[in-house]
């Protein structure tokens, strides 16, 4: 890596000529500005319940959800997995479900909103995956972990009901890295083939030079500035002046060749935003088929509020999965 990302400790935004954006939220997501995350027991346990309280989950009625173990990478431990069916389905399509949280934090409870919403309305078989979370754990342990799910669903595919041939993912966020790494993984070291990666407002690249994060260094809710480089930092194991695998950090793949179809979303008020638009634009230039959704108004963890953008976006990737599972 040619320059080593500003340290995590920096108070404000390192890039000159920052250009001003006079922020107006789109009516229904104001909730998001009120979101902050401290350090603190407490501000973990508060901004939890904001969550839970703008996310608004009730299980669907009929679905079948239930918590169990796969077999891990070797001499790694076995991976939680959370599975949403309809009980009758014998050959539904499987979406693997990759959650976001900075490399650090989430898991299968913060994303149930989001992993039954998929399951009823595609629908399709979803398993969300409670990967191992860096420091503990760093890079590859999460893409070996995902991996692990995609395989052992694939070789149980009749256990399970689904079709082995209709494998898609769902990577949010820190997920969205994961998910794009593991695409790149598969076409590289094989595995089960993948009909479409989804990477929602994805994190790609640990440098803090785009045009979106000079403009909303630290004036939008979720993502700060100060905090990008703390998190790649602990995902990687720390920087020590080489260049990070393009399979943690796809940004850095050179060759996007030979990779699924991509649906990519990004929030105008993201510091992700660029990021995400300049690896959907490259992967079109590889001849990848590739979706790619700008959100106005709106900042990262956009479809945490069920309002009627995120329900549109929701239902434009569903057509998505529809189209590369062959359900249309």
């Amino acid at each position: 890596m040619s320059r080593e990302p500003m340290s995590s400790g920096a108070s404000s935004c390192p890039m000159k000529g920052r250009l001003e954006v006079k922020i107006k939220p789109h009516p229904g997501y104001e909730s998001l500005w009120e979101l902050t995350n401290g350090s603190s027991p407490d501000d973990a346990k508060n901004f939890n319940r904001r969550l839970d309280a703008i996310t608004n989950y009730k299980p669907p009625a009929g679905m079948e959800i239930w918590d169990f173990e796969v077999p891990g990478p070797a001499d790694a431990p076995a991976v939680p997995v959370r599975l949403y069916r309809d009980p009758k389905a014998r050959s539904a399509p499987l979406l693997v479900n990759i959650h976001g949280g900075g490399f650090v934090a989430g898991g299968c409870d913060r994303d149930n909103h989001r992993a039954a919403a998929f399951a009823a309305g595609v629908p399709c078989t979803v398993l969300s995956v409670e990967y191992r979370l860096a420091p503990g754990a760093v890079f590859p342990a999460q893409i070996e972990d995902c991996l692990s799910v995609v395989q052992w669903a694939y070789d149980h595919a009749s256990e399970i009901g689904i079709n082995r041939e209709k494998i898609a993912l769902l990577g949010t966020s820190a997920g969205g890295a994961i998910a794009a790494g593991l695409c790149l993984w598969i076409r590289d070291k094989g595995g089960p083939v993948i009909s479409l990666q989804i990477l929602n407002y994805p994190t790609l690249d640990c440098k803090p030079d785009s045009g979106s994060v000079m403009q909303f260094w630290d004036d939008v809710p979720m993502v700060k500035g100060t905090g990008m480089s703390k998190v790649w930092g602990l995902y990687l194991g720390g920087f020590d002046g080489t260049r990070p695998s393009y399979y943690a950090m796809p940004a850095l793949a050179r060759d996007l060749s030979g990779l699924p179809p991509a649906c990519i979303v990004t929030c105008e008020y993201d510091l992700l935003r660029d990021e995400g638009m300049d690896y959907a634009r490259r992967l079109m230039g590889f001849g990848i088929p590739t979706e790619l959704y700008s959100l106005p108004r709106v900042p990262h963890g956009v479809d945490l509020v069920p309002a009627p953008l995120s329900l549109w976006m929701r239902e434009g990737m569903y057509m998505s999965l529809r189209r590369e599972f062959g359900l249309l």
